[in-house]
């Protein structure tokens, strides 16, 4: 049986930027972040990621915003036990533990210290590819705690020479991670002379695995993590495999078969009055690759009002912001600053904002808002676009972005009006057009699309019209 220590243990948008090319704070599982209490279950477990700022140090976590989650998943269960050998009758499960001295496993925190089992070193772990060797706080990082029952394959009488298919592990993130870290901790155990030890394959399509760190029994592969040690046994460096495995790509969720395998060393897996199996745990870490900017914006407008336009915008939080700068381009392309409106540095509420532009262009105007905070970082909001034509005639288009149908508008006469893509391609295009009529869009792909309008006093006024 592995040694166990035991612990009591304790409506609006929010625009994110990547941030590279310098030591970056990373995500990892911490002291409160998970589910509390001991198992055997089989029911999902949901970790909550803390905000390591010290990386690749461990100091006080933070909360990390946005909110980032892992969701542990146990499916497929390939052998169903009898209650007499656990009651929800699982062979894997979350929070149990070998028992030589009962038939049921024995109840293990669900959501422990890395060093709760397998006497793993602190330098056979990296939080990050960039803290390669670095190592990691055993104390400080916490894990999902499994158990891989060999109870199954001794009711089957299965060899215990043989690699069996357990059952699948699911984990699920609530948004997108980059480059996760899985920290293998305690792959192997025994049942006398015989060792044994789980294995993972990962049937997720696209991510690649490697491994950062570990020990001399860690065995990775693209697709395989294993413990190569020809006589598993439950402690690191010894027979037992722990270190950490980058999963290279961006990921929501990744799939891994668990298989069990002995070294054959005894004729059956466990006897009737013990419960063998492999105890192991996963934490995850990674880079903290996204930094909230300072605040969430929502609403923003633009309306033509008599010979101006009226710019209104709201946040529903605000966190640090220093100003709004009004940026207005003729093209869409090229732009420039035509104000800026203090912002209120910090607030929970919602706050409403307004700018009124007296000079708009002849033509097209493109209008967009850059956010601002007081350490100079910044985001941009949606474009927005009002139409001034010359000789008095007032063009307006909505909405944009658009879904299905655009609708014009206008005080004069329209002549033509045509739809092209963005290298000019014509798509339709339509003459005798009436004020208030629309065009369809549905049939298009997503994506940028011009607008061509051409007027009875010959002018021509073009405009960018993005479908969604």
């Amino acid at each position: 049986m592995k040694p166990q220590s035991i612990r009591i243990p304790g409506g609006f948008l929010l625009l994110l930027i990547s941030v590279a090319g310098f030591a970056q704070p990373a995500i990892e599982f911490a002291n409160g972040s998970g589910p509390a209490g001991n198992g055997s279950v089989i029911t999902n477990q949901v970790i909550t990621f803390q905000n390591n700022a010290l990386n690749p140090v461990t100091g006080t976590y933070t909360p990390l915003v946005p909110t980032t989650t892992a969701t542990f998943a146990i499916s497929n269960q390939q052998y169903v036990l009898p209650t007499t050998q656990n009651p929800n009758q699982a062979d894997v499960s979350f929070g149990a533990n070998v028992n030589g001295a009962g038939k049921t496993p024995v109840p293990a925190l669900l959501f422990p210290p890395m060093n709760t089992i397998s006497a793993p070193p602190a330098g056979d772990f990296s939080a990050t590819s960039s803290n390669i060797g670095a190592g990691m706080s055993m104390a400080s990082n916490y894990s999902v705690e499994m158990f891989t029952s060999a109870m199954g394959l001794y009711n089957a009488n299965s060899p215990t020479n043989g690699t069996y298919y357990m059952a699948d592990l699911t984990i699920t993130f609530n948004l997108p991670i980059t480059n996760p870290v899985l920290h293998i901790v305690g792959l192997g155990g025994t049942f006398g002379a015989l060792g044994m030890t789980t294995s993972l394959q990962l049937v997720t399509v696209g991510p690649t695995l490697s491994e950062l760190s570990g020990s001399s029994e860690l065995t990775v592969m693209a697709t395989t993590i294993a413990n190569s040690s020809a006589n598993p046994t439950s402690t690191t460096g010894a027979g037992a495999a722990s270190g950490s495995v980058l999963v290279t790509g961006t990921v929501t969720s990744l799939q891994f078969k668990l298989f069990l395998r002995g070294n054959g060393k005894t004729p059956t897996w466990s006897n009737a009055s013990s419960h063998t199996g492999d105890a192991w745990m996963m934490g995850i870490s990674a880079m903290n690759t996204y930094v909230a900017l300072p605040v969430g914006t929502t609403d923003f407008t633009a309306e033509r009002q008599q010979h101006a336009v009226g710019l209104q915008w709201t946040t529903a939080i605000e966190q640090n912001s220093k100003y709004f700068a009004i940026q207005r381009s003729a093209d869409g392309s090229d732009w420039s600053t035509i104000g800026e409106v203090a912002a209120a540095g910090n607030s929970d509420k919602a706050l409403q904002y307004s700018f009124v532009d007296y000079q708009p262009l002849t033509g097209s105007n493109f209008y967009r808002l850059q956010q601002v905070d007081f350490a100079g970082a910044s985001v941009y909001s949606p474009v927005r676009n009002v139409d001034f034509a010359g000789a008095g005639l007032m063009i307006d288009f909505y909405p944009n972005p658009v879904r299905d149908r655009l609708t014009i508008t206008s005080a004069g006469t329209i002549q033509s009006v045509t739809l092209t893509t963005l290298s000019g391609q014509i798509l339709q295009s339509t003459t005798g057009f009436t004020s208030g009529q629309s065009l369809d869009l549905s049939r298009y792909p997503f994506g940028i699309y011009f607008l061509i309008i051409r007027t009875s006093d010959s002018q021509t006024h073009v405009a960018r019209i993005e479908r969604i």
